[in-house]
């Protein structure tokens, strides 16, 4: 006990003494209640310096009975505060608020009676209720009662008195009071009670909120961030330290009194109702917040109007997975964010637990972003895209659909155009660059370079020797032509009509060389046109986010008008780029320079042919040199030889369709054969069902035992599904701890029943680990069913997004697939 008051000394101290050096911000935070454990987590960033490490210098704002929390902070008397769910009524009002997160996943407010005929919430219609204005319209005490069948109009509610004793002498029926607190002191006092909770009738609500305002945000978001991380750091030493945070309370803050074992009792159940299912403080759900405007509705607090509550929640992604897009910089970093900004703007409107940030990159910086995983997605040129697909692992999630232009229309395809000086204009010829400077944007760049150069080689148009320069941007290209440090120029479709609509350039002062013309295509070119960009996910990127992302992306097309017009681009489903893989080819460019092998490459890409050719010189020289008298001998070799060739290639193709851990069909045999059982089943009409499986918390298991163990698991898991299957069934392990399944001739009702047999078998394995721990794990199953017409690729699909919900609704279950927003004919 005297270490833990040292401990606070120790605080106190710390808190006393600031380096003199620091330079700080000052900022306010108001309390929306008494001085109490409910603020543990701001007086710990204060008092352990967190705010100071931040930079700030926080004055914490104590509560008095009567003030409105919400006009301290929009009338900037404060920068940040602490309220409950009424705040999004307040929002939903036209107050100016930013709610940045949730300290208490599960309000604590509950009403109390002491009188021994209130047994029910019914009991206290016409009775006096005394509670706060903000826990009025915070919606789940009412709400409570109304489901009850008490009629609002009869109660009379009364102004809080913040005292308890008023409730225990009768000056009134019902106390709304924290779960916290005043059961705590009426157990002490031992005077019976009853406790009406709203989250044991069904309507569960956020707690405290944390708050500022819409100046504050857009004019100080970095300290706004500051702020907002040092308070859950608060938090989070607040509930790791709960008897230490109770001793500085009772220390410093303690204005009402209170015991120190009453605050370490407030602390342990704040500390419950704080935490969500990852275990994280602060998180708010979207559909969370949904329940609670229905609530607002059916009290009739609020219309059907929420425009703006999406922009007024945690916009600045505290809460949500960080998602970084790669970006091409081909015009310059400040060009390329102002392209995409209002792309990024929709996503965080539209990405429920994922923020998306913008990563700038140059062509010479590609490889080194994708290898160090510094993004998780890219923005990518198709010929770019083949050689990482090829290198690394990149797959296509979307492509692009150009809306700039004068007809509004969009185009999924663009090309090269090639020009010079409107004064000086040329035409293709072979030897059109002599004496000439060309200027382009990157080898590797498809519409800034490679398209031109296929251009160049049908009309005999040589580019060896030329004087060439690559200025990694577009812009730079078009400046080089324009200010005459180069002749000729060559960009992507687009880029000189964008110029000109900025007001950069005038397109009657350039001239295009071999101009070609495309229905439907509004840009001027000189070259074929191949497919748009596309979006791709890097390999360590869960298909769960791929598939948020992906919809976002392709929801574009339902946006508003003004969305829509902010936005240059929409999105569809990935383009074909076999035509881009016929140029590579062509060119003899990545992935298809086999030219450029070294030897150990040459041998890894041929091995087989040079064992194979090894091995039959042997035999010719060996039938050289042995004499007639061992031919036998030869022939015996011979034949040993074949076998141990047969039972190679034997092995070799086993594991071209099977995964070597599990022992499983790979993602490759499944895609394979399931589109042999799909064209089967829709030939004779039968039923099939898809099952997309997931092991829970797979990385926990991996963290915590280490891979071996996690190995060892998705073995056992392996061996427990293959006796459950029919000898028809399709399994496959398609990557990490995913597994997917094929039915065939199986109902819906078959699979569901399928679906749990899996889920309980697995509920009850045990894996025991050397230390002899015991390891247990669940699997989450989404289940699509195929519908005439429907291709492989879409029924996947809905099996993955069924189960994406399957795992956000708590895992261990199994979720019913959609059925195709689009049925083919």
């Amino acid at each position: 006990m005297i270490a833990k008051y040292l401990c606070v000394v120790f605080i106190f101290i710390l808190s006393m003494v600031s380096p003199v050096c620091a330079k700080t911000e000052q900022v306010s935070v108001q309390l929306q209640w008494l001085n109490q454990f409910q603020f543990a987590g701001i007086y710990v960033a204060k008092d352990l310096g967190f705010y100071r490490d931040a930079g700030l210098d926080v004055t914490i704002k104590s509560y008095t009975p009567g003030l409105d929390i919400v006009e301290e902070v929009v009338q900037h008397r404060a920068e940040f505060a602490t309220g409950k769910s009424s705040l999004i009524l307040d929002r939903l009002q036209g107050h100016p608020i930013i709610i940045l997160g949730a300290i208490f996943q599960e309000s604590p407010e509950i009403l109390i009676a002491t009188q021994p005929d209130i047994k029910t919430p019914a009991d206290l219609a016409g009775k006096n209720i005394m509670i706060t204005h903000d826990q009025a319209n915070a919606t789940s005490l009412l709400s409570m009662l109304i489901s009850q069948g008490v009629n609002l109009g009869k109660l009379h509610l009364q102004p809080h008195s913040s005292r308890l004793e008023d409730l225990i002498r009768g000056k009134t029926d019902a106390m709304a009071c924290y779960l916290s607190n005043e059961p705590y002191q009426l157990d002490q006092a031992r005077i019976p009670y009853r406790v009406f909770n709203p989250t044991d009738y069904g309507f569960s609500s956020y707690g405290d909120l944390l708050f500022t305002s819409e100046e504050q945000i857009t004019l100080h978001p970095q300290q706004t961030r500051a702020f907002y991380l040092a308070t859950i750091k608060g938090w989070q030493w607040a509930f790791d330290h709960i008897e230490e945070a109770a001793q500085l309370i009772y220390a410093r803050y303690n204005t009402q009194d209170k015991t120190l074992d009453s605050l370490i009792f407030e602390g342990m159940v704040l500390k419950q109702l704080a935490m969500g299912p990852d275990q994280k403080i602060g998180p708010i759900d979207r559909d969370k917040i949904n329940r609670i405007l229905e609530l607002y509705r059916l009290t009739g607090q609020a219309n059907g109007d929420t425009n703006g509550l999406e922009q007024a929640i945690d916009p600045l992604g505290f809460n949500k997975s960080e998602l970084k897009i790669g970006i091409l910089a081909h015009r310059g970093n400040r060009k390329a964010l102002e392209r995409w900004t209002p792309l990024l703007t929709y996503l965080n409107d539209s990405l429920e637990d994922l923020h998306a940030s913008l990563v700038p990159i140059a062509f010479e910086d590609i490889a080194h972003s994708v290898r160090s995983q510094a993004i998780d997605f890219l923005i990518v040129n198709p010929v770019l895209y083949v050689e990482l697909e090829n290198k690394y692992g990149l797959s296509r999630i979307a492509s692009l659909l150009n809306r700039q232009s004068n007809e509004g229309s969009s185009t999924d395809q663009y090309g090269s155009v090639i020009f010079t000086r409107a004064r000086t204009p040329l035409n293709l010829a072979p030897d059109m660059f002599d004496s000439k400077t060309l200027a382009a944007v990157a080898p590797n760049s498809l519409g800034g370079w490679l398209m031109a150069v296929e251009t160049f080689q049908e009309n005999n148009v040589s580019v060896e020797g030329i004087d060439l320069e690559f200025l990694s941007r577009h812009d730079a290209v078009v400046s080089a032509v324009i200010n005459g440090s180069a002749d000729v120029g060559i960009v992507r479709t687009g880029i000189l009509e964008r110029m000109a609509h900025e007001g950069l350039i005038d397109l009657d002062a350039l001239f295009i060389i071999h101009e070609k013309s495309y229905i439907g295509f509004p840009f001027r070119v000189s070259t074929k046109l191949y497919p748009e960009w596309s979006i791709a996910k890097l390999r360590h990127v869960p298909i769960e986010t791929a598939n948020q992302l992906a919809s976002a992306l392709l929801g574009l097309s339902h946006a508003s008008h003004k969305t829509k017009e902010a936005i240059h681009e929409a999105w569809t489903v990935p383009s074909d780029y076999s035509s881009v893989h016929s140029l590579l080819k062509k060119l003899r460019l990545p992935p298809y320079d086999e030219t450029n092998l070294d030897v150990r490459q040459f041998i890894e890409h041929y091995a087989l042919w040079f064992y194979a050719i090894v091995a039959c010189l042997s035999v010719l020289v060996l039938h050289g040199i042995y004499s007639n008298r061992h031919n036998k001998h030869l022939e015996r070799e011979v034949r040993r030889r074949t076998r141990a060739l047969r039972k190679a290639n034997s092995n070799l193709s086993r594991l071209a369709r099977t995964d070597p851990l599990t022992g499983l069909h790979n993602r490759r045999y499944f895609m394979e054969f399931a589109q042999q059982y799909i064209s089967l089943a829709h030939r004779n009409e039968t039923e099939m069902q898809f099952l997309s499986l997931d092991l829970d918390h797979f990385k926990q298991v991996n963290d915590r035992y280490g891979h071996q163990v996690g190995d060892d698991i998705l073995k056992l898991f392996a061996t427990t599904l293959v006796p459950l299957l029919r000898s028809t069934d399709l399994l496959a392990r398609t990557g990490g701890e995913e597994f997917i399944i094929c039915l065939q001739n199986t109902t819906q009702e078959g699979a569901n029943v399928f679906a749990r047999k899996i889920i309980e078998t697995i509920r009850d394995l045990r894996y025991r680990t050397a230390e002899d721990e015991t390891v247990t794990f669940t699997v989450s199953i989404g289940i699509a069913s195929l519908f005439r017409g429907e291709n492989l690729e879409d029924v996947l699909c809905r099996s993955d997004h069924a189960l994406y919900r399957a795992k956000k609704n708590g895992r261990d279950r199994f979720t019913l697939a959609d059925p195709p927003e689009v049925l083919p004919d």
